[in-house]
């Protein structure tokens, strides 16, 4: 695969997952903040964190590449990421576990300091960061969900689909 040049608000979207579940069925985002950094939500603490794009590319074969239709809402959105990303850290430094990872149903999708999970961060960044608020057709927004975004194009365009990646359920 040739590594797209990616643009602040870049979604990455895997079918597979660290969890081991079979591909299709969970997988992960994260959203590039330039370049060559990307934030996401992770099981693990510290739950945001900042990494290089290249991790996600080492971690996932099967993924795609999204970009904002507007260059300025892209902007925007990697904007709040990194924001966010900032204000966990600082509050995991003072000993506070806000956002905790969770994927509780019963904590509204605009909420972002109750509950974080990798999709909602994406969500939360093109809400808060583009005033985007991306479309979700069932209680969790998902993966899945960005990829349909992505398909129906409003709001984002492809810019790079292994020929491997699809979702087998629609969450």
């Amino acid at each position: 695969m040739v590594r797209p040049e990616f643009q602040a608000g870049d979604i990455l979207v895997a079918c597979d997952n660290a969890l081991h579940v079979p591909a299709g069925y969970l997988g992960h985002s994260a959203i590039a903040v330039d370049g060559t950094y990307m934030v996401e939500a992770v099981l693990t603490f510290p739950y945001i964190r900042l990494v290089p794009i290249d991790q996600f590319f080492s971690d996932h074969r099967r993924m795609a590449v999204y970009r904002a239709r507007d260059s300025r809402a892209g902007a925007a959105a990697a904007a709040f990421a990194r924001w966010y990303y900032e204000q966990a850290t600082r509050n995991y430094e003072q000993g506070k576990i806000v956002p905790p990872f969770s994927f509780s149903p019963a904590i509204a999708l605009s909420d972002p300091w109750t509950s974080v999970y990798c999709s909602k961060l994406v969500w939360l960044s093109y809400y808060y960061g583009a005033g985007i608020a991306l479309p979700n057709d069932f209680f969790l927004f998902t993966p899945e969900d960005i990829a349909a975004a992505a398909q129906s194009g409003e709001y984002l365009v492809t810019v790079y689909k292994h020929p491997e990646f699809q979702f087998v359920l629609n969450t």
